[in-house]
């Protein structure tokens, strides 16, 4: 289990800090602060472990996945590799991790090519992860979890911004993220 996640926050007082609730995913927390008038505040956020994004390319194709996920409903969602960052864990180290457990792929190499705070009230950091090179492990059925329905959705690169514009990816920080992908391919 990793650390609770507000414990790991950089330039937090910790006697200014108070959690008001701990969860599985996410830690609630409040914190005494003032607003630039002088008036005591209390300010409230959600705190969570940092996550990585996985991107798999090759010359042609970005690797992406349809998943069921809890509270979007019955269809299966597009989106990307994903998964949180273990406590002294590199953030390559979790994408390739988490290509395995999802996909069965190995790749080449891996790349942040982009660091994001989704929202500020949401304490944590996505990095964003190429892998170039991907291709199937020869045991990848070992490495998978049952409790996932995760299909490959395998698109070309051509069609990537389309998927964007046309609602297809529903969460905004993905598409985003395959947007700063083509940015970062010079496509």
């Amino acid at each position: 289990m990793v650390t609770m996640r507000v414990d790991r926050m950089p330039g937090v007082k910790r006697d200014s800090l108070e959690v008001a609730y701990r969860g599985k995913v996410f830690d609630i927390a409040l914190q005494a602060t003032r607003d630039p008038s002088g008036q005591s505040v209390l300010a409230e956020f959600a705190a969570c472990d940092d996550v990585v994004r996985v991107y798999p390319v090759d010359d042609e194709n970005v690797w992406l996945i349809r998943e069921k996920r809890l509270g979007m409903g019955s269809e299966l969602v597009l989106r990307t590799v994903a998964g949180g960052i273990e406590e002294g864990e590199k953030p390559v180290v979790a994408a390739e991790r988490e290509l395995l457990e999802e996909l069965g792929i190995v790749a080449d190499s891996f790349e942040v090519f982009h660091e994001s705070t989704p929202m500020l009230k949401a304490l944590h950091t996505v990095y964003h992860v190429v892998a170039r090179g991907p291709r199937m492990s020869t045991n990848a059925s070992q490495y998978s979890d049952p409790a996932e329905y995760i299909e490959p959705a395998i698109f070309p690169l051509n069609q990537v911004e389309n998927l964007v514009w046309d609602g297809s990816i529903r969460e905004d920080i993905i598409a985003f993220g395959l947007l700063r992908l083509l940015r970062s391919l010079h496509r």
